[in-house]
């Protein structure tokens, strides 16, 4: 082969690399400030309420990290394991003790880009009461901040590895 033959094929070769990796990028639409708040805002939701009103543990499993740290302002450091929040809320779970539900309070929720590893999404968020055959009762509200990861080792793609929740207060 000649040099010329090298280099035209060796573009040709390039040339089908770029198309196939342009043709890649166009199909998944580019990640914005905006998608990630939003998709994390959804995540943040399936996660509170598999965790106080359906007693999910398949999606409170997926979205907490192994290495998953909770601080509290009341205890301090309460888990530093995923897997003993998760025995935790089982453990709630199956004494019917979680008859609860988690209130976000609305336009509370940022959302901040923390280069390739993550996001950090704070807010406020009341803690309720639900009452049988009746309206829930707003008992403690709370401001929360939790560090997503990204991950390829779950199908959302994120996961919760530090929550620091703070400025606890009854209603």
């Amino acid at each position: 082969m000649t040099r010329t033959q090298k280099i035209i094929s060796t573009a040709a070769l390039a040339t089908g690399a770029l198309s196939a990796t342009t043709a890649t990028a166009m199909d998944k639409p580019a990640e914005t400030q905006e998608s990630v708040a939003a998709d994390l805002a959804a995540l943040d939701a399936r996660l509170f309420k598999a965790a106080f009103e359906t007693c999910d543990m398949s999606v409170v499993e997926e979205l907490l990290a192994d290495d998953l740290e909770f601080y509290h302002d009341r205890d301090g450091l309460s888990y530093t394991t995923g897997a003993a929040f998760i025995a935790d809320v089982k453990k709630d779970c199956a004494s019917g003790s979680s008859g609860g539900k988690r209130v976000l309070v609305p336009g509370s929720m940022t959302t901040h880009m923390m280069g390739d590893f993550g996001a950090m999404q704070m807010g406020a968020h009341e803690f309720h009461e639900v009452v049988p055959d009746g309206p829930s009762i707003a008992r403690e509200k709370g401001v929360f901040m939790h560090m997503w990861k990204r991950t390829a080792s779950n199908s959302a793609g994120w996961q919760i590895t530090r929550i620091i929740s703070y400025d606890h207060e009854g209603m």
